[in-house]
């Protein structure tokens, strides 16, 4: 037998009614020589710092960093019962070889090798790499198994990545979180993000607005416009002065251009482009077009690469003159594979695209946020075999007084790709297209009237997550060698997560009664940026750790040497770093006090896990999680840690005993050890 796992359970069902596996189990389908199972995400997950030692249950500076010697990994609570099933069928006696057929890229390698690895298993595996869920795709890629050993490269990039983001998570957040008596989220990616935004911000609040002034002449059949000029007396000036005078043409020119037609989608530009026509958030986008992936109708949605592969190339007119059926868009006259095809460009997958497998009666059943992404990457598909966008250039200047006036026109010869793929937003030329007259040098006219209008510069615009999305894919690119392949900071599967995170964190809000709303730094965003140094929010920096990491995926860069430099990095965080000075300025401390410290006096504020002193000095604490407390039924609140603080005693109602099987009423009694540390002790009456 053979045993397949795939990421999850709506992938394993497509692979194995491909396989012919048909009887279905607890947890798997048996059929045909194999046995199809799933990963239900994570299933395996890096521990937690005080399961490397109790200590580190309460954060303290002292404790930090946190570097283990040898990590540890635990099975993810909600989806043990399936761990346990997995780790069975590996190890039955029957499975003779696994096949690992997670997502095809970095994260899917992680899961399954995390898996494999804590159910101890030694059995050798193969690796299914397949670029869409189409059964033709599935039977060539089991067709085309890889030994497991080639992706050993990419598995050590992606734990690298894992480790190197828990370790300046974890000690980055709580050295912050101590320092400034508050729950700071610091990451290896969120934190460089933030700072991009919040920079931007400060930029938009610093900005002054500058008037300037330009003369408009009206000459028959068309108009001309000055350059900016500073001062209104002067524009004015220059414009009586042209009253009743003659403008002549003492240049003109045409040129014929054309743009090219578009690349196709990778992740990202899919985001940016569902963000700025849909209004769609960048997680919406990556969502939609997964659920797209799992439905057979697109190729694999998390690749940063806008090409198809070479062997690609015979069945792309297919593709477009089904593509165009799905919309009733029409195709292409001349269809223009060249452009998008270049293997070279292509490193894992190849871009998105629309497959063989979409019928037309069946997008009218899909949600209207797929049904939409679809739309996109079939038009997106169109557009880049049309024909390249043709238009004439006329730029003609006219000598008024002593003052030079411009005017552009345009001419459109030949829509080609902008027929198909018309953006809601469309150029400003196409929009102030004039018909421009037939002029010549030395062509006179004269000057109808003249005015004088008054503008503004403009401060930077707010990011949205287009622009954001960009950023993020940009970062650092100034400072890196132009042969460096990924720069900027994330990859195109993370970056919906990284910026989810911080807005669901507070750290930054999206704001706005448009379709597509700014993205803005809250207060706690911009102050966790003020007082973080500069190597946790360097954007290059960041891009240099994720080029790194892709030398890793290609077996170019030594593992350990990443981690050693991380580790290197955040320890000298942690012995150097120093408060800011006008810290409570910065971070007023906004949160409301519980009570009063049975220990020392100070205030006790809630925290992540717990109820505890406002003081860093101080052991008291009352944790969420406490044992004693969940002996008895009951869960430690913020009403019962108000009541243990003002009374030293709480009254619980309709506690349970498992040992009695009886319900009861209880008064829990606070005291305090010597190390300041709170026990409990109970005076209960039984509730009959």
């Amino acid at each position: 037998m053979q045993l397949v796992i795939a990421e999850k359970p709506s992938v394993a069902q497509s692979i194995a009614r491909v396989l012919g596996a048909r009887k279905r189990e607890d947890g798997y389908v048996e059929g045909n020589g194999y046995l199809v199972s799933w990963c239900v995400g994570h299933l395996v997950e890096l521990a937690a710092p005080d399961d490397y030692d109790p200590r580190y249950k309460k954060w303290s500076k002292e404790d930090l960093p946190i570097l283990p010697a040898e990590w540890k990994y635990q099975v993810s609570t909600p989806t043990k019962k399936q761990f346990d099933i997995l780790k069975q069928l590996m190890n039955r006696k029957d499975v003779s070889e696994i096949i690992c057929a997670t997502d095809a890229g970095h994260e899917g390698e992680l899961i399954f090798r995390l898996v494999y690895h804590q159910c101890g298993c030694k059995k050798p595996f193969l690796r299914l790499w397949i670029s869409s869920m189409e059964d033709s795709a599935i039977r060539d890629g089991f067709a085309n198994l890889k030994p497991g050993s080639e992706y050993d490269s990419l598995y050590e990039a992606a734990l690298c990545r894992e480790r190197a983001d828990w370790i300046v998570g974890m000690n980055a957040t709580r050295l912050f979180s101590v320092l400034y008596g508050r729950t700071l989220h610091v990451g290896r990616v969120v934190s460089p993000t933030l700072a991009m935004v919040v920079l931007r911000e400060a930029e938009i609040d610093a900005f002054v607005p500058e008037p300037f002034y330009t003369v408009n002449l009206a000459l028959p059949e068309t108009s001309a416009a000055s350059g900016r000029i500073k001062e209104k007396a002067a524009a004015e000036a220059l414009a009586q002065s042209c009253q009743g005078e003659t403008a002549v043409v003492t240049k003109c020119e045409r040129k014929e251009k054309s743009e090219k037609a578009p690349a196709l989608y990778d992740l990202t530009t899919l985001q940016r482009e569902a963000n700025r026509q849909l209004g769609y958030t960048a997680q919406h986008t990556l969502d939609y077009t997964q659920a797209l992936y799992e439905k057979k109708m697109v190729t694999y949605p998390r690749t940063d690469s806008r090409y198809l592969t070479d062997d690609m190339a015979e069945k792309i007119p297919d593709l477009v003159n089904a593509s165009a059926k799905l919309f009733a868009q029409t195709a292409p006259e001349e269809i223009s594979v060249k452009p998008i095809i270049n293997s070279k460009k292509v490193s894992d997958h190849h871009a998105i695209i629309p497959t063989m497998s979409v019928k037309k009666e069946v997008i009218m059943g899909l949600p209207a946020g797929e049904r939409e992404i679809l739309r996109l990457i079939v038009k997106r598909l169109l557009a880049s075999v049309a024909q390249p966008y043709r238009y004439a250039e006329t730029v003609a200047e006219f000598q008024c007084g002593e003052e030079v006036f411009t005017v552009k026109g345009k001419t459109v010869l030949d829509m080609g790709w902008k027929a198909i793929e018309k953006p809601e937003k469309t150029d400003k030329a196409d929009k102030a297209e004039v018909p421009f007259p037939e002029l010549k040098v030395g062509d006179s006219f004269p000057v109808l009237s003249s005015d004088v209008k008054e503008g503004k510069t403009k401060p930077k615009a707010h990011y949205t997550e287009d622009t954001l999305l960009s950023a993020m894919e940009r970062a650092g690119s100034d400072e890196m060698p132009d042969e460096v392949e990924r720069k900027g900071i994330g990859t195109p599967a993370t970056r919906a997560g990284i910026i989810e995170r911080l807005v669901t964190r507070g750290f930054l809000e999206r704001k706005g009664d448009k379709k597509v709303r700014n993205l803005i730094p809250t207060e706690k965003g911009a102050a966790l940026i003020t007082v973080l140094p500069e190597q946790l929010q360097s954007a290059s920096m960041t891009a240099d750790w994720e080029e790194k990491l892709l030398q890793i995926e290609r077996g170019e860069y030594a593992p350990d040497a990443f981690m050693s430099e991380i580790e290197t990095m955040i320890s000298d965080l942690v012995n150097t770093y120093q408060v800011a000075k006008d810290a409570a300025v910065i971070m007023p401390d906004t949160r409301k006090s519980l009570g009063m410290c049975p220990v020392c006096g100070a205030n006790v504020v809630e925290r992540p896990k717990s109820y505890s002193c406002s003081n860093r000095d101080c052991q008291f604490a009352l944790w969420k999680d406490n044992r004693y407390f969940e002996a008895i039924g009951k869960h430690m609140n913020e009403c019962i840690a108000k009541k243990l603080l003002k009374n030293g005693e709480v009254r619980l109602k309709g506690c349970y005993s498992k040992r009695l099987d009886k319900e009861f009423d209880v008064t829990v009694f606070m005291g305090i050890d010597e190390k300041g540390r709170p026990q409990f002790q109970m005076e209960r009456g039984y509730a009959g």
